[in-house]
């Protein structure tokens, strides 16, 4: 099992959540306190970058669509995807929320569109 590691990095009023490692339900605890942090010292615009992704389960996508929701409702929020592969994320396509959450191919791409 890979262990959850969390870093982000500000692009302008943009913060890029690097996400690596497993998220699952014993680590999405991490990704929600890390979650509203950046909500508290940035603001809503935010892009989870899954590159470093070695699984999500259902309870895991459940915490990112509930926080997507969130933000998407707030004025001038939002929070997109980015780098995720269907061999680690495959929770995404199997439920069709691949279809309705903003995802980019990666991080450049997501951040030239948001």
């Amino acid at each position: 099992m890979s262990a959850l590691e969390l870093s982000s990095s500000r692009h302008g009023d943009r913060t890029v959540l690097h996400v690596s490692g497993e998220l699952d339900i014993i680590s999405r605890a991490e990704l929600i306190t890390c979650l509203d942090k950046v909500i508290k010292e940035h603001g809503g615009k935010i892009i989870l970058d899954l590159t470093g992704l070695d699984f999500m389960d259902t309870s895991a996508l459940s915490t990112v669509v509930s926080y997507w929701k969130r933000l998407t409702a707030a004025e001038d929020g939002f929070l997109a995807l980015a780098g995720a592969q269907y061999r680690t994320a495959r929770v995404l396509w199997i439920t069709g929320l691949a279809q309705r959450l903003p995802i980019y191919d990666d991080v450049a791409a997501a951040l030239a569109d948001t």
